[in-house]
């Protein structure tokens, strides 16, 4: 199960079109010469850090195989986020994402907490 966390992990942060770099170089256009509003840069940057403190929580490997399960429920659903934002974005889109986000760090942080009073 963990290899195939792993194995997602890399996959989403593979993801066409989105990688830090390209967001933050170039005038800060995407590859369609889309601006990137200040909306969407935060919604990446979020997901990007929740990215982040799943790799930490899966190198400790002291998840339960239901805690595993919520953490690839939360990186499929950032995937298809990712995809969302490589296409025709707008302000209630990118405002939709944004609460989707937050919940989804919510739970992270609630995950957190759990896998760090098991051991």
């Amino acid at each position: 199960m963990r290899t195939i966390i792993i194995i997602l992990t890399a996959a989403l942060l593979m993801a066409p079109g989105l990688s830090a770099a390209q967001m933050h170089g170039g005038g800060g256009h995407m590859m369609g010469g889309q601006g990137m509003s200040q909306c969407m840069m935060q919604n990446m940057d979020m997901m990007n850090q929740m990215m982040d403190e799943m790799h930490q929580m899966m190198g400790q490997g002291h998840m339960t195989p239901d805690q595993q399960k919520q953490m690839q429920d939360m990186m499929n659903q950032m995937g298809q986020m990712k995809q969302q934002m490589a296409g025709p974005q707008n302000p209630q889109m990118e405002q939709q994402q944004q609460k989707r986000l937050q919940t989804m760090q919510q739970r992270l942080k609630t995950l957190k907490g759990q896998v760090e009073h098991q051991h």
